[in-house]
């Protein structure tokens, strides 16, 4: 509230944050699909997909006419297999586990480190993450923490200039508009980036204080080839429920187990969508 005890309006909340321009948006939500058309997800499906798509419908609806038994029993055939390879998987990732302790940078000149934060309708935790991004164990002159928020959410907006009062943290208003979408806002955030490493952290996330020292090593030790570090992520309400501590399971299992054996295989890695750490953006 302001000093009379109203609520501020929307202006006062703008000019206390930085705006995005009508170029920049256009350039975060169409940027891509221009300079990469064949690559953009922007449009969903190609003539030769539909095609290929309504073969393999035409093809199921032909074999369940002619042989049901047939195409059910393959079909349950080929769904035990996949799950099959997918349990084998798992299993060669855990009995290949050899778990190791992160090394952690000590550089004489600290790298500017850009943390890009995405929050819409997240008013209530964003003192919580901002509290989380200020444990870090790195020098607050060398951060770059960019909060990014939707120009049609001042409650959000609100929460973040009431925490964003360290100089290294700024409040980025990305106006609406479509397509409402966390890479629209990454986007936004990557243009303004200061650092020659970025990483991306969800409004729930609480990083280990570590977490930006032990990234940095990675790419210490990788050669120029390795782009992005993968965070592993961890599930914190394991004792609220049953379903919870599966997800904590499932998790658990992703990140310490699957993902590092794809990456000992040199194989393609699913990212996590969240602490994630990149190079070479700037």
């Amino acid at each position: 509230m302001g000093m009379d005890g109203a609520e501020p309006r929307s202006n006062e909340l703008r000019d206390a944050a930085v705006s995005v321009s009508a170029a920049e948006l256009d350039a975060a939500s169409l940027g891509f699909h221009r300079a990469f058309p064949l690559r953009s997800a922007k449009r969903v499906f190609h003539i030769t997909q539909i095609l290929m798509l309504a073969a393999v419908a035409a093809a199921f609806v032909w074999a369940i006419r002619e042989a049901p038994a047939l195409t059910l029993g393959a079909l349950h055939i080929t769904a035990l297999a996949l799950f099959a390879l997918a349990i084998g998987f798992r299993l060669i990732a855990a009995s290949s586990l050899n778990p190791l302790l992160s090394r952690l940078a000590e550089p004489e000149v600290w790298p500017t480190y850009t943390i890009l934060c995405p929050l819409y309708r997240e008013a209530n935790v964003a003192p919580d993450l901002v509290n989380a991004l200020d444990a870090l164990d790195y020098p607050k002159e060398a951060l770059d923490v960019k909060l990014l928020v939707e120009g049609d959410d001042p409650d959000t907006i609100t929460a973040a200039l009431a925490v964003a009062g360290a100089p290294h943290i700024e409040v980025v208003i990305v106006p609406p508009g479509a397509p409402r979408t966390k890479p629209k806002a990454l986007n936004v955030g990557l243009a303004r980036a200061r650092g020659e490493y970025v990483a991306v952290y969800d409004a729930e996330d609480r990083p280990h204080p570590m977490q930006l020292r032990a990234a940095l090593a990675a790419f210490e030790d990788g050669d120029e080839t390795l782009a992005c570090v993968q965070a592993p992520l961890a599930i914190d309400n394991t004792e609220a429920s049953w379903i919870a501590r599966q997800f904590g399971a499932e998790y658990a299992i992703q990140f310490r187990e699957v993902l590092p054996l794809l990456a000992r295989l040199k194989l393609p890695l699913p990212l996590g969508g969240s602490s994630n750490h990149f190079r070479g953006l700037m």
